[in-house]
């Protein structure tokens, strides 16, 4: 059984007062005495001479920063172009599919392919056509500059759509999953 604990009375009255001190605290010191006059000094600095000749105006840099991510750029005849990520309207109309094709596949066996070998509609001359659309946003482009692409522009491309969408990063991570599931199985 829990126990209770024992009431005690709460008194009623008021506090007791103290009773007021009539001392007063004794003034310091210090209030008393004056601070030292010091004398002011009258000096004046010496005049530096003056210059006789102003500094040239440094030269105005010709050389402008770049409105590109230099490791973004290809070269197309001449003209330097940033490639940007690629739109989801590539990937779902499948132009921009031929990345690992051509990534995998060397150029001059590519295009070697006939219509039906890759894609059951388009032959590699056409899936790196479409490609290339989707990696630049502007078929006319591609269109006029189609003959001038060469082999190391089309590796260099390859190379920076899979860095700037993310592409061979998660293919890496494909692969260090599949890695140790096959550990895990031994």
């Amino acid at each position: 059984m829990p126990r209770i604990p024992h009431e005690t009375p709460i008194k009623e009255t008021a506090p007791e007062e103290m009773p007021k001190l009539d001392v007063t605290p004794d003034e310091s010191s210090l209030k008393k005495t004056k601070p030292e006059q010091v004398k002011l000094i009258e000096d004046t600095p010496e005049e530096s001479k003056k210059v006789e000749t102003t500094p040239e105006a440094s030269p105005e840099k010709e050389e402008k920063p770049s409105d590109f991510i230099e490791e973004n750029c290809v070269i197309v005849n001449g003209n330097k172009i940033e490639i940007k990520p690629t739109k989801l309207k590539y990937f779902r109309n499948k132009a921009a599919s031929a990345y690992g094709i051509i990534k995998a596949v060397p150029l001059h066996e590519l295009l070697t392919y006939g219509k039906g070998t890759l894609d059951p509609t388009r032959d590699a001359d056409q899936l790196l056509y479409d490609f290339l659309v989707s990696v630049f946003d502007d078929s006319t482009f591609v269109r006029d500059n189609y003959d001038e692409f060469d082999a190391d522009t089309i590796d260099r491309i390859c190379k920076i759509i899979g860095r700037i969408n993310h592409i061979d990063e998660k293919e890496e991570q494909a692969r260090k999953n599949r890695e140790a599931q096959a550990q895990a199985k031994r």
